[in-house]
């Protein structure tokens, strides 16, 4: 019988919990804090930056300012999404099953195998541990 090891990938979910819930707004709360701290220490230095480019009139002021003000955006716009997901995981129901992400394994396929139950698997995770292989 022929027979065939290949790479596929496979699902991974998370079933909601309370103490799930809690880890993930406490990361995300902290990247957020990150994020205010690198905001303001990019405004004292925009600020500082652009006072000395001024004074020596120098023509490059104005390029600063516009690079400074396109990172300021770019750190509201990740802090505005960070906040609409922390918003999102908070309102999950216990229970409700989420993606997580793919990771890739192996699989040994032969002749006579039906391809989509090849390709169609999850691991169900709670609170880190399997709880379930489909």
């Amino acid at each position: 019988m022929q027979r065939m090891i290949i790479h596929r990938k496979i699902l991974v979910k998370i079933i909601v919990t309370e103490a799930f819930k809690e880890k993930v707004v406490t990361e995300m709360t902290e990247g957020l804090n990150k994020m205010e701290a690198e905001l303001s220490f990019l405004e004292q230095r925009a600020k500082k930056t652009i006072t000395e480019l001024t004074i020596k009139a120098s023509p490059q002021a104005q390029a600063v300012r516009e690079q400074l003000e396109w990172e300021k955006k770019k750190r509201d716009d990740a802090k505005a999404e960070l906040s609409e997901r922390i918003r999102m995981i908070s309102s999950l129901k216990e229970g409700t099953e989420i993606t997580q992400g793919e990771i890739e394994g192996p699989v040994d396929i032969k002749v006579g195998d039906s391809w989509s139950q090849v390709f169609k698997k999850e691991i169900v995770l709670k609170d880190g541990i399997v709880v379930d292989i489909r």
